[in-house]
């Protein structure tokens, strides 16, 4: 399982393992923009857990550099240093984090997207976060949400693909996920195998559109293998295996 924290340096590459590891984007932070004050401002000191009501407002009303910005406190919440944040922040049921931060992977802002991505692979470490993650009202938002992303083959793809196998390694999720097929809302149900924004569609494009020789350490390659590593989760349900 894997969670990511910032570094200081733009070129830090993401690199799985046992514990938290660099993020493999850095780069100066959004800065909040002053010019609107209807939305409760960001005050300029560390965030706490009494901040994630107004800064889920601002992600879900702003735009830009100002949701970008709340996004990233939220994201420093759950880092690395934040551990004990993390059940709290998901099962505590004070707040839903999981569906703003789900919004923000349908964003064009790079910044915002990227910032979610971190947040949510932090946050689908605990096992009691898996559940909530992959089977609770939000999943279908988180799980579309990182399908999205990969579908789209924006360069967080990878980060996508190792979210969806941290929530694989739930065996209670793996059947539900690897279901997941959206149509839109009043739409007939389509089997996975017969849509192609299904899960296990769009990891297939994902694996054919993959170079054949992929730069090792590349966004490209860590998508691809971290796919392959949820592929084989997976494929540990029976039902799964079949399909």
């Amino acid at each position: 399982m894997v969670s990511f924290r910032k570094k200081k340096s733009s070129k830090a590459a993401g690199k799985a393992g046992a514990d938290d590891v660099a993020t493999p984007k850095g780069g100066a932070p959004p800065q909040a923009d002053d010019s609107r004050d209807e939305q409760p401002a960001i005050p300029s000191r560390p965030p706490t857990m009494d901040d994630i009501p107004d800064l889920l407002a601002t992600m879900e009303k702003e735009k830009g550099e100002k949701a970008a910005n709340a996004t990233k406190r939220v994201y420093e919440l759950c880092d690395v240093g934040h551990k004990q944040n993390r059940v709290p922040m998901v099962c505590s049921g004070q707040y839903d984090v999981l569906t703003p931060l789900a919004n923000c992977l349908t964003q064009e802002s790079g910044d915002g997207r990227h910032l979610a991505c971190l947040a949510l692979n932090n946050l689908s470490i605990p096992t009691e976060n898996k559940r909530v993650m992959a089977l609770g009202p939000s999943s279908a938002a988180v799980i579309g949400g990182l399908c999205k992303v990969i579908a789209e083959d924006k360069q967080e793809s990878y980060l996508c693909c190792i979210c969806l196998m941290n929530l694989s390694f739930l065996e209670a999720s793996i059947t539900t996920m690897l279901q997941h097929s959206p149509v839109p809302e009043g739409a007939s149900p389509v089997a996975p195998l017969d849509n192609p924004e299904s899960l296990i569609r769009i990891l297939e494009k994902l694996l054919k559109n993959a170079p054949a020789v992929p730069k090792s350490g590349s966004g490209k390659s860590e998508g691809v293998r971290w796919a392959c590593g949820l592929i084989k989760n997976l494929a540990k349900s029976e039902e799964n295996a079949a399909m």
